[in-house]
């Protein structure tokens, strides 16, 4: 069900409200997966400003590039900001053997806050290559990833 309403969502552009602050925090956050792709590749993670732990034990070291990156980002491309890390490490084979970028390296990471129908969800993108990422609409990007942020600790 949650998958169609998301689908849902996407086709009509109700989701992609601005960032209105800063979606990654210092503090480790745990997040539940909530689009198709971050069930069927991440599975649930922990989430801080330096790093992004798998449930495989596998993880990626982030250092941020800007914590408010103007461009187009969002599952719509409607959101104007977004937080970029540069990522080092490789998380390795995760759920079902999948990796995040293919057989690339995971070179950049942005993440976003995104709201729809009173829920609010944290957009990961994932890009390999040099260039810092401005968008989703990126040739670089490897993957998008949505997670839920309503989690109890």
């Amino acid at each position: 069900m949650a998958r169609w309403t998301y689908l849902a969502l996407l086709l009509i552009g109700a989701i992609g409200d601005p960032a209105t602050s800063q979606p990654v925090l210092a503090d480790a956050k745990a997040l539940r997966p909530y689009s198709e792709t971050a069930v069927a590749i991440t599975g649930p993670v922990i989430l801080s400003k330096k790093r992004m732990v798998f449930e495989t034990g596998g993880f990626l070291d982030l250092n941020v590039v800007d914590d408010a990156a103007s461009g187009r980002w969002g599952a719509s491309g409607n959101v104007p900001v977004a937080q970029v890390f540069r990522v080092s490490g490789d998380a390795g084979q995760l759920r079902q053997q999948n990796t995040l970028c293919g057989d690339q390296p995971v070179t950049f990471m942005a993440a976003w806050d995104e709201e729809s129908s009173g829920y609010a969800y944290l957009g990961i993108a994932m890009f390999t290559g040099a260039e810092i990422p401005t968008g989703v609409a990126e040739e670089s990007i490897c993957g998008t990833f949505f997670f839920s942020t309503d989690v109890e600790k």
